[in-house]
This record gives C-alpha cells, sequence and structure tokens, in this order.
C-alpha cells in the first residue's frame, strides 16, 4: 500500500494542491484534512484521523491571515496540535514549508516538549550593509545549501552532501530568531538542515542572499530524530514550468524513510562549525524619550480580524478591544498642539499599511494628558468637517493595556522614512515605533490572553 500523507489545512491555506500533486510524484497518497476552531467533533474527528496517516505535509499560505502572529492561530487549535506533536514524537515524517514551518515553530515542534529552546519566525527584514533595501513581499528564486549529512533527516537522503539547489520563497514573514542558547543546542545536535546562500554555495549574510534576515542565513532546522523539517522554501514548487525543483526530492526521501519504518536519525547527528553571530540591527531598535513621545491609537472602524479572532479564542466572558499604535517621538519644546498637528498631516498622506487614517478613527494623548480624538464633528454640504474632541480615556472602560511593539521594528523604519520626506514633519518628528494594543476590561483577562494568545 501507498503511504497516506495529511494535509492539513485552514481557512487561508493555498499551498495544499503543490503538496497532493508532489506527494502523488513520489508515490504517496495525500490525504486533506480541513481544520478550522469552532466545529468541536470535526476537529476531534480530523485529529484522530491524522494520527492514523503515514506522515504530514504542512503546506503554505496564510491561514487565519496571519492574526496574532505567523502560525499562532492555528498552534492554538488543541486538537490539531496535539495530533502533530503526537506524530513527531512518533517518528513520523513532517515536512513543514513556508506558513506551515510558521506554525510548526509557533508550536515548538523542532524541541522537546517542556524544553527551554524556542526559534521564532518573525517579520522579514530585507537589508543590505545596515539599511533596509526592500520592503514589500518576496517572491522570488533563491538558493539553499545542505549544512547536514543527507541522511540526517528523513527528507534529505536523496541530495548530495553539500548540495546547492534553487528554491521558491513567497513571503513577508520568515526571519529566524533564536537566542544564543537555542542557536547553541542546534548546533550541538546538527540540527541546521539547510542556510540560504548564493547561486555558487556561498553563505552571506546580505539581502537578496538571506532572502528575509534569517540568523546564521538558516533557512530549514530539524529534530534531533530527524523526522520533522522545518523552512521556509517550498520544496513542493517547481522552479519553473520546463524543469524540475530537485528540492521536490525531499518527497522521494519522505517515502523510502517511511518504507525504512521510520528510524531514529539522531545516530546521524554530527556538531556543526558554523560561527554564531548575532544580528546588528540597533539601527531598527530607537529607544524614545518617553518625555517627547507622544502615541497615536487608531481605532479600526471596519472589522478588526485581529480582534475577533483573539475574542474567538478567549470566549464569553472577556472582552477585548484592540487598537494600532504609532509612537511618535517629537523633538524638544514640542506640545500636545504640535502632536495634533502631526496626527493631521499623517492622516492627510493616508499612507500607512492597513490603516485609512482619513477614516479610520485616531487620537493621540501622552501620559498624563487629556486624549484627542480626531473624528467627524459635522458637515459642510458633501464635505465632513473633522476636528479633535477630548475623552477621558482611550477605551471607555477598558482600562488594562497590553502593547506589543516589536523590536527590532522595520515597519516602524519605513514609517520614519516616509514621514522625514514630507518638509512639514521633517524636524518635527525624531523618531517612530509601530505596533498594536490590546486593551482589557481587567487583571484575569489580561492574564487568561496573555498565557492563551501570547505565549
Amino acid at each position: 500500500m501507498k503511504p497516506v500523507i495529511a494535509v492539513p489545512y485552514f481557512p487561508g491555506s493555498n499551498g495544499d494542491e503543490d503538496g497532493k500533486t508532489r506527494i502523488r510524484d513520489f508515490g504517496m497518497e495525500p490525504l486533506p484534512l480541513y481544520f478550522h476552531f469552532g466545529d468541536e467533533t470535526r476537529l476531534e474527528e480530523n485529529a484522530a484521523i491524522m494520527k492514523q496517516t503515514d506522515g504530514a505535509f504542512l503546506c503554505g499560505g496564510f491561514p487565519y491571515e496571519d492574526r496574532l502572529g505567523f502560525g499562532r492561530v492555528p498552534a492554538k487549535i488543541r486538537q490539531y496540535a496535539d495530533a502533530l506533536r503526537q506524530m513527531a514524537d512518533e517518528g513520523k515524517p513532517i515536512l513543514a514549508v513556508c506558513s506551515g514551518n510558521q506554525i510548526a515553530h509557533a508550536m515548538r515542534l523542532a524541541f522537546p516538549k517542556g524544553s527551554p529552546y524556542k526559534a521564532s519566525m518573525l517579520p522579514s527584514i530585507y537589508d543590505k550593509d545596515g539599511k533596509i533595501v526592500w520592503t514589500r513581499f518576496y517572491d522570488k528564486v533563491v538558493h539553499t545549501k545542505l549544512v547536514c549529512e543527507p541522511e540526517r533527516t528523513a527528507f534529505t537522503r536523496s541530495f548530495e552532501r553539500n548540495a546547492v539547489m534553487p528554491q521558491i520563497v513567497d513571503h513577508g514573514g520568515g526571519r529566524f530568531w533564536a537566542d544564543e542558547e537555542t542557536l547553541q543546542y542546534l548546533l550541538d545536535n546538527g540540527l541546521i538542515v539547510t542556510q540560504y546562500c548564493a547561486e555558487d554555495g556561498v553563505v552571506t549574510d546580505n539581502f537578496p542572499v538571506n532572502p528575509n534576515g534569517s540568523m546564521l542565513n538558516i533557512e530549514s532546522i530539524t529534530n534531533k530524530r530527524g523526522n520533522v523539517k522545518m523552512g521556509m522554501c517550498h520544496d513542493e514548487r517547481k522552479v519553473n514550468a520546463l524543469c524540475n525543483d530537485e528540492a521536490a526530492e525531499s518527497f522521494l526521501s519522505m517515502r523510502e524513510y517511511i518504507e525504512d519504518g521510520c528510524p531514529d536519525l539522531n545516530i546521524h547527528a554530527k556538531p556543526q562549525d558554523i560561527p554564531i553571530r548575532l544580528k546588528d540591527y540597533s539601527y531598527l531598535c530607537p529607544t524614545l524619550d518617553q518625555a517627547r513621545t507622544y502615541d497615536i491609537y487608531i481605532k479600526m472602524l471596519t472589522d478588526d480580524n485581529e480582534r475577533t479572532t483573539a475574542q474567538l479564542f478567549l470566549g464569553a466572558g472577556f472582552d477585548i478591544d484592540r487598537r494600532r499604535l504609532i509612537c511618535l517621538e517629537l523633538a524638544g519644546g514640542t506640545s500636545i498642539e504640535d502632536a495634533k498637528d502631526v496626527m493631521k498631516e499623517i492622516a492627510a498622506m493616508d499612507f500607512l499599511d492597513g490603516i485609512m487614517l482619513k477614516k479610520d478613527l485616531p487620537s493621540v494623548t501622552r501620559d498624563g494628558q487629556p486624549v484627542f480624538t480626531y473624528e467627524v464633528v459635522g458637515k459642510e454640504g458633501n464635505a465632513l468637517i473633522r476636528d479633535f474632541t477630548t475623552r477621558n480615556e482611550i477605551v471607555e472602560g477598558f482600562p488594562v493595556t497590553y502593547e506589543d511593539v516589536p523590536l527590532p521594528n522595520p515597519h516602524a523604519y519605513v514609517v520614519k522614512k516616509r514621514l522625514r520626506k514630507n518638509p512639514r514633519l521633517r524636524d518635527l518628528v525624531t523618531n517612530v515605533q509601530t505596533g498594536a494594543v490590546f486593551f482589557f476590561p481587567d487583571e484575569r483577562s489580561k492574564k487568561a490572553a496573555l498565557e492563551k494568545l501570547f505565549d
């Protein structure tokens, strides 16, 4: 019988069809399984079916629009996560690409349960020699180099030692990040599978060779047993219509590994001699002078999917609200009136990704000062009149906040450059940070959200 490979997918997945094609090409049978929180019976049934399959392919796409962080929502679906962890523990092969890789990292699938090690998939940073040189979604052909022994994983047994191959990346968030202890654990156990490299195999930590800013140019890693491979490149796609992507042979290795009885490949582990160099993103980590910093909170007047998704996870009794956030450090000697003028100027530019300040509802404040909300106060003919009104709170009745201002903050860097192009703001805005703020009605709700959503 042909090995059966589960292909779990979610709302927003889009790489399952290519994956099913490659699975069939290499003599296996794909079994698509749909996971979507809310239907507990179906979740339990599909999780039980998945546990009985011979392996899994975690496809790419944008499940749940990457809400609450890359891969976070699917990883929080208990039935799916439990089934996948059981398969990994049993030695069944799990090939995770793109958003599937992000989900696997959110579950810490490469590390023993309860271990202190963690690697994260973060927003891409397209930098070269200390400067951001690309700001958009990146979908190109890159090159990867096999840096572990071919026998080390269930997916590389068909490759030549030190193989260099063209592969497709197609993402906006795939930057591999880990602390020094985790990196050392990976190196000691030979868990780095492939690195981004130039076409000649030289590993250079600059865009576009490193297409997302990953530490040590890491594209993919495995677990100690070698039956899990997690990377951002698309092993299931062909580089073009005229030639096969040799990375697709990972499916051939996968089938042979199953036919061999899924052996423990840790016996092939060798420590890796890759120098640990922490990336210097200090230019993307500004420290704002709080005495000169004003906060702009933007309420989305259309549905805020991040808030809605968080609310569904937390369930009844945990009211929450959410605002987008821009922290503006202004030049010395400025006042709240200057901050209000800056916000009106930004609203006129209408530029911030995902926010239409002309239409959404921004408020500006600073600790100990009133909240000024820029909203429609009247109408003259067909024209709406906007002005500032004073409020006591950002969100009435929601006294507890949780801020997420990620550092390094490449988006803030781009926002700052855009603001500095405006002659009226060039000398006024000295620094910027961007992020989001969740508001909770009490400490109980905040504690539950931090434990359930943001750990």
